[in-house]
């Protein structure tokens, strides 16, 4: 069977398992089937993390054929590292014009942007989703689309026709804002996120002669930070009677672990709660005996085989955790001296993609194993100076984590790591690892490892050694050797102190893609500027600065190696 003769269907799937941007490289203009073929498909076009030679090829590409517009129905911008990619993208292209866009989602947005987007968002007939993400200094004030009904917002601020909306996620607000605005403006409202739900936010002190609207239609509320007592949580519940789904995390205030408490609130205002999830850490005083009392309440009639909700919990010598199983989040910190207690005969934790375990923990865990991590952070005990970190550490990780799934590795600074065999041993055995944060002065330790340095040039893409105050090559010889080892790598995040070294990186560093410098001690802000883009006007790149404090400045370079 030829290749070409592949049955439509089969390509269809296959394209699921690949990049947009690799679809339409490898096949466009391949023949006239595979032309057409492509262009039956729905695009979902997601420019966060990629490079600047992929974003401007593409663009071109959707400039050149526009067409294919009427193929994209979700669009991800990002501004992170990107050196305004989403200003970047709106200068081509007017959003009206994708005319079945669906989702769109804007990363570290800024106001001029959003301007740009005041009048062109309502004119988009089809969109129905659209978050802002990680942009907590926007308040977005003008109309949004009529048909909008999935929204994500940094804070409640003055939005005009909320009246369609039905799932909303929120960075920050208070009780008030939700009961005195939102409720009152959202009426169809059927999910809440919230992540921070605290005071801060309030505009109102006296409840008592405010009318507030209930959500009748809310099923699902979320809420991964609660910042009030369990009375205000009471007064809330009233006004969502209709709520099905709860997941709930709480810190720190002993209150909310009461679980005669919980039972009575559920009794008496959630009567069609039927799902309920939570996660509660209490930081108490060592040798507390009550809080094993207060976890054994989840353990009644009325959790267990009234509602099938089960829990267990981890106590360390200064921290208590309870939550429904499995845990609901994809981050754990795993504490020294942390014991589970589980009578659970599978494992709850796989949900967990971002591990951070003391190095103390690694060998006293009792009972944790995490299948599904793929970021882990090793951090040193607590005022412990320059402990160390051995290959026996690395070998007590097995029963903890497994590193098959591994991308992402972050060895604090704080370390003395023993000999090259802990990085080299963990790179055996963590064949996806891609992404490393790791002392400089560790790596140029083991710089004769000629083994060790294989495996760094070969798997490394992503490497962080920036350290607070303090110059990340003091010498000339240590940069050259790091450019030498470190060939391949596509992003780095460093600390510079002659600028030149800026320079001899963009040379040396040719797949390099995202340079985040921060620069020690820049006197001259301006002259500074103009020097650096003298020096790089004949380099395809793009580059803004940020001035942090009178130590450091921040230079992000967003480079494109394919010079047309």
């Amino acid at each position: 069977m030829k290749f070409e003769s592949i049955p439509n269907e089969i390509f269809i799937e296959i394209f699921e398992f690949l990049s947009i941007f690799d679809i339409f490289y490898s096949f466009n203009q391949l023949n006239d089937h595979f032309n057409q073929l492509i262009r039956t498909i729905p695009l979902h076009l997601n420019f966060k993390h990629i490079q600047k030679s992929t974003f401007d090829r593409f663009c071109k590409f959707l400039l050149t054929n526009p067409d294919v517009k009427n193929q994209v129905y979700s669009l991800k911008l990002s501004n992170k590292d990107t050196c305004g990619q989403i200003n970047e993208f709106l200068s081509f292209f007017s959003l009206d014009e994708f005319i079945h866009l669906h989702s769109l989602t804007l990363i570290q947005v800024k106001e001029n942007s959003l301007q740009k987007l005041k009048s062109i968002l309502p004119l988009i007939p089809q969109l129905h989703s659209f978050h802002l993400l990680d942009s907590n200094d926007i308040q977005l004030t003008y109309p949004l689309p009529s048909n909008l009904q999935i929204l994500t917002i940094p804070t409640l601020s003055s939005i005009d026709k909320l009246s369609s909306i039905t799932n909303l996620t929120i960075s920050g607000c208070s009780i008030d804002q939700l009961l005195n605005y939102l409720f009152k403006n959202a009426p169809m409202l059927t999910y809440l996120n919230i992540q921070y739900l605290s005071s801060y936010y309030s505009t109102i002190t006296n409840y008592s002669n405010v009318n507030f609207t209930k959500a009748v239609h809310l099923k699902e509320l979320v809420i991964s930070n609660f910042q009030y007592k369990f009375e205000d949580f009471q007064f809330l519940v009233k006004y969502i009677p209709k709520l099905i789904t709860l997941k709930f995390t709480g810190t720190y205030d002993l209150d909310m672990i009461d679980a005669n408490q919980w039972e009575s609130l559920i009794t008496s205002s959630l009567s069609c709660l039927e799902t309920v999830k939570f996660i509660f850490n209490y930081i108490y005083k060592p040798n507390d005996s009550h809080m094993e009392d207060r976890f054994n309440q989840f353990q009644t009639d009325f959790w267990i085989k009234q509602h099938q909700w089960y829990t267990e919990y981890s106590l360390s010598n200064y921290s208590a955790l309870i939550y429904t199983v499995p845990y609901m989040l994809n981050s754990y910190k795993l504490d020294i001296d942390s014991n589970r207690y589980s009578n659970q005969l599978i494992n709850t934790l796989n949900n967990v993609k971002n591990l951070t375990i003391y190095h103390a923990a690694i060998r006293e865990t009792w009972g944790h194993y995490f299948p599904n991590v793929i970021s882990l952070t090793i951090l040193p005990p607590e005022y412990t100076h320059r402990p160390t970190l051995g290959t026996q550490a690395v070998r007590s990780l097995k029963p903890i984590v497994d590193l098959s799934n591994l991308q992402h590795l972050s060895i604090s600074s704080k370390f003395y790591i023993k000999d090259s065999h802990v990085l080299l041993r963990i790179l055996q055995d963590s064949p996806k690892l891609s992404s490393l944060a790791i002392s400089v002065r560790a790596l140029e330790q083991f710089a004769i490892d000629k083994e060790l340095c294989e495996y760094l040039n070969k798997m490394i893409k992503k490497l962080d050694i920036y350290k607070y105050h303090s110059s990340s090559f003091k010498f000339h010889h240590q940069i050259d050797e790091f450019c030498k080892i470190f060939s391949n790598i596509e992003e780095l995040k460093c600390n510079i102190v002659p600028k030149d070294y800026l320079l001899f990186l963009l040379q040396h560093l040719p797949k390099l893609s995202i340079l985040k410098a921060y620069l020690w001690k820049i006197n001259d802000y301006d002259y500074f500027y103009f020097w650096f883009k003298k020096q790089t006007s004949k380099l395809n790149l793009l580059f803004h600065m940020n001035y942090i404090d009178k130590y450091e400045t921040e230079l992000v370079v967003w480079i494109n190696r394919n010079i047309n």
